[in-house]
């Protein structure tokens, strides 16, 4: 981060503007950390010596990555209007998503570093960008988007990877539901997604294109032959099959509307995956078409 210029200073811009930036980066500082230590917990899992290399590299990155984010905190923070902190959801949510990053089977594992890089890489980063306006905070967070164009490059090819060789959790772990960790998770993952990336994604980016573009990369790269013995990829079209049947469609719309009328977040964009979204209307109407004569031939034969 020395190649860039400290010394400046921002230009003025309201108070709100500047604490909502100054809470950014401050969290995003954290987030970093997480990344990096989410890393180097996938770094201990794998046996492969070239892919833990590279993934230890990645927990330096991040490292570096939040030194960054906590300089461009103090960069924008010219007036002190306050004292910043990380979300106390953040603080809670972090040791339990560790833990169960080390215990989990290599490929979920992947799984939800690769979820959260897409967010930060295509949604956050992005948007925190072009909300910005700064060219210092431009200049930086392209930099750090370098390094995760990366990381993400790594983690699709470890889903691929996932599919062609067994991995396991790690021996002495709990499963599933019996994992206390993952309670955690889900004690915790709510509160943290909300107030950390829905939140000021709904400021920074109200129409979320953002989001959009995370959901339809996820639903393309999981279209993938290579992909689909991965047990994540596995679970995603269960899950895509059962909200784009009739019951889970209505499922999901309630759903959509309990969550915005007790968070105010708007989470439509993930009906940016649908198969009608990605491949048109004709391709879906084919397969809706394929399920009700599968339906039709059960019925006969029972």
């Amino acid at each position: 981060m020395n190649d860039f210029d400290w010394s400046k200073k921002p230009e003025p811009i309201s108070k709100e503007k500047e604490i909502r930036l100054c809470q950014y980066f401050c969290d995003m500082s954290h987030i970093e950390r997480l990344a990096g230590a989410l890393f180097l917990a996938l770094s201990n899992r794998l046996d492969d010596p070239t892919l833990k290399a590279i993934y230890q590299t990645f927990h330096t990155d991040e490292v570096r990555h939040s030194v960054a984010a906590n300089k461009l905190m103090d960069y924008f923070d010219v007036h002190h209007y306050q004292v910043y902190t990380t979300n106390m959801w953040m603080n809670w949510f972090t040791p339990f998503f560790i833990r169960a990053i080390e215990t989990l089977n290599p490929a979920f594992a992947n799984s939800y570093i690769l979820g959260g890089e897409l967010i930060l890489d295509i949604a956050l980063l992005r948007s925190l960008n072009e909300y910005a306006g700064d060219p210092l905070s431009n200049a930086v967070v392209d930099k750090i988007n370098q390094d995760e164009s990366r990381h993400l490059a790594m983690d699709f090819y470890l889903t691929e990877y996932c599919s062609t060789h067994k991995m396991e959790r790690a021996k002495g772990s709990r499963k599933g539901f019996l994992n206390p960790d993952l309670w955690g998770v889900m004690a915790f993952g709510p509160g943290f997604f909300n107030e950390v990336f829905f939140q000021p994604m709904q400021v920074m980016d109200p129409t979320n294109y953002q989001m959009k573009e995370v959901m339809k990369r996820i639903r393309r790269f999981n279209d993938r032959p290579e992909v689909q013995k991965n047990p994540t990829v596995k679970n995603w079209h269960e899950a895509l099959e059962f909200f784009e049947s009739p019951a889970g469609s209505r499922v999901g719309a309630v759903a959509e509307k309990i969550i915005k009328a007790a968070t105010g977040l708007d989470f439509s964009f993930v009906r940016a995956a649908s198969t009608e979204n990605i491949y048109g209307k004709e391709k879906e109407t084919t397969r809706k078409t394929d399920d009700a004569a599968e339906q039709f031939a059960k019925a006969l034969a029972s």
